[in-house]
């Protein structure tokens, strides 16, 4: 059983990935951009599923910070966001994001199909 952890702050997408990622899965999810961080740092999920636009911090300032500890530097971090440009691609990718999707080019099979490869299913 793997830990994942969605931190998106809309509650019908939260909804829509946990229905389809909690297969014998523990899911745990974040609303709070200002709480992101912690979460991460207390429960140690096996793959973080992160949204750039939150209330409080941004998604790359989270990303920055689980890349820049040392302790749980490696935890595996999907981006999926409605930021369509290319330098917030650019700068996940520079930050050691494990993939980027954009919303509105993605369905949720993607993404949950994504979360298989890097959890090793």
């Amino acid at each position: 059983m793997s830990k994942i952890l969605i931190v998106e702050d809309d509650t019908i997408l939260l909804k829509a990935l946990n229905e389809a990622l909690k297969n014998g899965d523990q899911i745990l999810s974040e609303v709070d951009g200002n709480k992101a961080f912690q979460r991460v740092k207390e429960e140690r999920p096996d793959l973080v599923l992160l949204d750039l636009f939150l209330p409080g911090k941004p998604g790359e300032v989270i990303l920055a910070e689980i890349r820049g500890d040392a302790e749980i530097k490696d935890t595996p971090v999907l981006v999926a966001t409605v930021k369509a440009d290319e330098e917030s691609r650019l700068r996940c990718n520079q930050l050691g994001v494990d993939g980027y999707f954009i919303k509105a080019h993605h369905s949720i099979d993607n993404i949950v199909e994504e979360a298989k490869k890097i959890l090793g299913r």
